[in-house]
């Protein structure tokens, strides 16, 4: 521990961190305790203590980082400022701002907003400080919107809204550690552009040149895919990808090519190392000018391609390893992460929980560690198969270190990774390489440009190809894997024993790896067992439409209106997932056949317009069309009556044809007639659920 002194410091500052923003409590006096700490720490620092209580200076300063770091993380908090706009108590609806962030185009453009003053209108402006995010409609003004414009918006603010389904992607979380709490949805008109480059010149002249670049790939490279993989490859700007092509890169675990990140530095800099290495230099003031230029060139790479956190990761971690080298000290590899990790942390601990930084950490530790002591395990190869199977073994090793933060994040897992990771690894710094020619030939031979650019679209095209074709392969993935936070840290505690057998060359770490994984598939085997004898029924939330999963056991069916299958995935796979649901015994029946459907029949789940039977629980769907058919049933005393798709009647009329316990209202009808449903039933005291408000609910079937 002596060689790794921020490894030290870093431990206990990530536990104050985590506890921080588990407990997220202001603490009096805590900020001027701080201070006074570090008087006393550097004091204790320059002290000389006797061999025997040399413990005291480091168990205070694990007490200090770890208090330091719970500080750190309650005060980052921008709602904790006295001066925030939510703060003021005054009536916002015109907003004085500048866009702090690129914005993210799609069908909404997504513009963060540096809050500047707030009113009740544009002359009764306060001061005051914070983050907005806009979400704009794609438009021609929306779409000009760029980095450091300064806009005045008049709209509704709100506070970010929470996932409305169950396991859905908790968009509010992701908002709160981008600092960002409150949200907008202003319409074009409503939004005035006050002034251009008022942002920081730095961030101004980054996002100017990475437009320019993307123009240039643009112009170069027109087919849509060609330009996206290009776009993504160079600037990491992944934006432009179709659906298709990031799901295949996404089955063959190289969506990390397509991320700007630590490879993608790590390529540059050995590339600016070999260069430079050209030029002889024997003091240290010249490998400290040789450090300075590589650094240079890394750091604005880093903020060209927006600075994201495994990026910046690598270029803090690169420039203490440059500047270590330089001065003649030997760095040792887990000091230097452990020093760019708690730098940056010191800077933003919301990366602390950013997936990107977790899985970019976890990927080199993974690489710095498991890959010398695999490949002292490997038989001697031949030169030639020598290199390709130590980038194998580089990807194996990095697989290792991602691979509980992977299932738990993206629940699935690549079988041929290791084929991608060749691919690549391969034609990526290819066009890494080419493209940057690209960019100086474009300036000073146009000619060459486009021959070069004609040659890399191939490349592009067989990098396409190759990793659509390992998709493609016969069990390319496997999807639908679902783990529990405390299930990916006993697997990185499994991970870590098999290490330290690795290390100590011992067998009873490794013994004890297996017996953690022989528990984690008891507890897998026990969570399966219960799936087995689920009764549920999730109504989701899906504005203007009607969804709802039927989960017996391992067995779904699905009622639905006619809602796209690409939303039917983003609104529900998770929660299947999570249930356990076996995708080979699931039904799907459309709301829109309920007309003309007499009967059908899954195991448990009968459907019988306009009665749904599940268990002995009957649900009575109440839409405007089965309404309108004759009341030829016999009277049925209903669990739950759903309305559904809008129809102009009221809640006690469905009540006499319905006689029923809850009343349901589904996002597909109109927020009037939820409203005056609402107000009949709270008048009423009849129980009911709304949906678009509360979001899904989640009906238990206890065959009582």
């Amino acid at each position: 521990m002596h060689a790794t002194p921020f490894l030290r410091l870093l431990l206990p500052f990530v536990v104050g961190l985590s506890l921080g923003a588990a407990v997220d409590l202001p603490v009096p006096g805590l900020g001027a305790g701080i201070v006074l700490g570090a008087v006393l720490l550097a004091v204790l620092a320059w002290r000389r203590f006797p061999y025997a209580q040399r413990w005291v200076f480091g168990a205070y300063s694990a007490v200090y980082f770890l208090v330091a770091g719970y500080w750190h993380m309650v005060s980052y908090h921008e709602l904790r400022r006295d001066d925030h706009f939510s703060n003021l108590n005054l009536p916002v609806r015109c907003v004085v701002g500048t866009v702090c962030e690129a914005p993210v185009y799609g069908s909404r453009v997504r513009v963060p907003l540096r809050v500047e003053a707030v009113g009740d209108s544009a002359r009764g402006l306060v001061p005051c400080s914070g983050r907005l995010m806009l979400f704009l409609k794609a438009d021609t003004f929306a779409n000009g919107i760029r980095y450091g414009d300064g806009l005045k918006v008049q709209a509704r603010i709100g506070p970010t809204e929470g996932p409305k389904n169950p396991h859905a992607f908790d968009y509010r979380r992701y908002l709160h550690f981008q600092n960002i709490h409150f949200q907008a949805f202003p319409k074009s008109d409503s939004v005035q552009l006050l002034a251009r480059d008022r942002g920081h010149w730095i961030w101004r002249v980054a996002y100017a040149q990475r437009d320019r670049l993307l123009a240039l790939l643009r112009r170069h490279f027109p087919d849509p895919d060609e330009h996206a993989v290009a776009a993504a490859l160079l600037v990491g700007y992944k934006d432009d990808l179709s659906e298709g092509l990031r799901k295949a890169y996404m089955d063959t675990g190289s969506m990390h090519a397509l991320a700007v990140s630590g490879s993608h530095v790590a390529m540059l800099h050995l590339f600016l190392w070999w260069l430079l290495g050209r030029v002889p230099v024997a003091t240290r003031t010249g490998r400290m000018v040789r450090a300075t230029v590589a650094l240079s060139v890394i750091w604005a790479f880093t903020f060209l391609t927006g600075a994201t956190a495994s990026v910046l990761r690598a270029a803090v971690m690169f420039t203490i390893f440059l500047f270590g080298q330089a001065s003649w000290r030997e760095s040792n590899v887990w000091n230097t992460l452990a020093a760019s990790a708690w730098l940056l942390l010191a800077y933003n601990p919301y990366f602390l929980f950013d997936a990107g930084f977790q899985l970019s950490y976890a990927a080199v530790v993974g690489m710095v560690f498991f890959y010398p002591r695999l490949y002292r395990l490997a038989p001697v190869w031949p030169k030639m198969i020598d290199e390709p199977f130590k980038a194998l073994l580089v990807g194996c090793a990095a697989q290792l270190g991602t691979l509980p933060l992977g299932l738990y994040y993206f629940h699935q897992f690549p079988i041929y990774f290791w084929l991608a990771g060749w691919v690549v690894l391969a034609f990526g710094a290819l066009f890494m390489g080419g493209g940057a020619l690209l960019v100086a030939l474009d300036w000073v031979w146009p000619n060459g440009a486009e021959g070069l650019a004609w040659v890399l679209k191939y490349l592009l095209q067989g990098l396409n190809w190759l990793i659509v074709a390992i998709q493609q392969l016969p069990g390319s993935t496997l999807d639908g894997i679902w783990i529990t936070p405390w299930a990916a840290a006993l697997l990185y505690v499994a991970i870590a024993l098999a290490g330290a057998a690795l290390a100590l060359r011992k067998y009873w770490p490794g013994h004890l790896a297996m017996g953690l994984l022989l528990f984690l598939g008891i507890a897998k085997l026990y969570v399966y067992e219960a799936q087995t004898q689920q009764r549920s029924v999730v109504f989701y939330h899906v504005r203007k439409h009607t969804f709802i999963d039927f989960f017996d056991g391992t067995h779904l069916c699905t009622l639905s209106d006619s809602i796209p299958e690409k939303q039917i995935t983003s609104v529900a796979q998770t929660n299947r997932w999570a249930m356990g649901a076996d995708p080979w015994q699931q039904h799907l029946f459309w709301m829109d056949t309920l007309q003309v459907l007499s009967h059908a029949k899954k195991g448990a789940w009968e459907l019988a317009p306009p009665f749904v039977q599940f268990h002995g629980k009957v649900m009575a769907i109440a839409t405007p069309d089965l309404l309108a058919r004759p009341n030829t049933w016999k009277p049925l005393h209903a669990d739950v009556l759903l309305l559904s798709g809008n129809p102009n009647t009221t809640v006690e009329a469905c009540r006499r044809r319905f006689p029923c316990d809850w009343v349901v209202f589904d996002a597909s009808n109109s927020p009037r007639n939820v409203a005056r449903w609402q107000s009949e039933c709270a008048e009423h005291g009849w129980p009911y659920r709304n949906i678009a408000a509360e979001g899904a609910w989640i009906w238990e079937i206890d065959d009582k």
